[in-house]
């Protein structure tokens, strides 16, 4: 298990890079999962939150939010995409520690990431706001 890290993280703290990449098996593993007649169809491309949510699982092992004793609230998620991202094409995630406070026992935390295709070139980027308590435990 990851040390407690956002018990300690200060803004500007870089996080990554981390490789979230997406096979076209597990895409379509998920696009079968979450899919419905409601659901847009992506085709080769990936939906935006799978790219995401492969950020947020490295994030989350960085910062040690699996730590006993913490409970974590997921409090906003925001992405910009300037073009898709087909399945199996080679991404790089970076973070970025916006902002970090205490306020009333619980640090209210936002990282923003920028995501880079095999170029350097970028395709996108998200934001995400957590809310922990017990970090000062």
């Amino acid at each position: 298990m990851a040390d407690v890290l956002i018990k300690s993280v200060e803004t500007g703290h870089s996080f990554g890079p981390y490789d979230v990449t997406i096979s076209p098996e597990r895409s379509a593993s998920y696009n079968e999962a979450v899919g419905g007649d409601e659901s847009p169809d992506y085709g080769n491309s990936l939906a935006p939150m799978m790219t995401i949510a492969a950020a947020l699982t490295e994030l989350i092992e960085d910062l040690g939010l699996f730590s006993e004793g913490l409970q974590t609230v997921h409090a906003g998620q925001e992405a910009s995409w300037i073009r898709s991202i087909n399945a199996g094409e080679q991404i790089t995630a970076t973070g970025t520690l916006t902002s970090s406070s205490m306020r009333r026992g619980s640090k209210f935390a936002t990282v923003k990431v920028e995501y880079t295709d095999v170029d350097g070139s970028k395709v996108g980027d998200s934001s995400t706001t957590i809310i922990v308590s017990g970090v000062d435990a």
